[in-house]
């Protein structure tokens, strides 16, 4: 975990990034989150899927990002996967969510200006503020 954090800050510092957004990844690091080499962000759940989904709409309330389309694939009368188109500003997110169990669910957020220049600390955000809106567990 420690060498993901340092992989992951190295590479937002040599990129276009600042210490800020560095600091970001770190504490995205921190929380669960994996970034991959092309530019998303990841998490799985220990949650089921239903909760998941209502933390990440709750996230996107809070941070005024506004959603598009939404496309959901069922298998045996039960959703399995959900993709969101969310935008905020210049920026076009894509959510993937994805049940992986019953008590699993994976997210991936893809941010982007121009489907080209990632932005990673806003889709860490996104995960972020998901996990902050799931039910506490005792």
């Amino acid at each position: 975990m420690r060498v993901l954090k340092l992989l992951v800050l190295a590479g937002l510092l040599m990129t276009q990034g600042c210490v800020v957004m560095a600091v970001g990844a770190v504490a995205a690091a921190a929380a669960g989150v994996t970034y991959t080499v092309l530019g998303t962000a990841e998490k799985t759940f220990n949650e089921e899927y239903d909760a998941v989904v209502a933390a990440l709409q709750k996230a996107l309330v809070n941070l005024d990002i506004k959603t598009g389309d939404t496309r959901q694939t069922e298998e045996n009368g039960k959703v399995v996967s959900t993709e969101i188109q969310a935008f905020a500003r210049d920026l076009t997110i894509i959510i993937t969510i994805e049940r992986i169990t019953d008590k699993a669910t994976r997210v991936v957020v893809d941010a982007s200006k121009k489907y080209v220049v990632k932005d990673a600390a806003t889709a860490g955000e996104i995960l972020i503020q998901t996990t902050n809106n799931l039910p506490k567990k005792s």
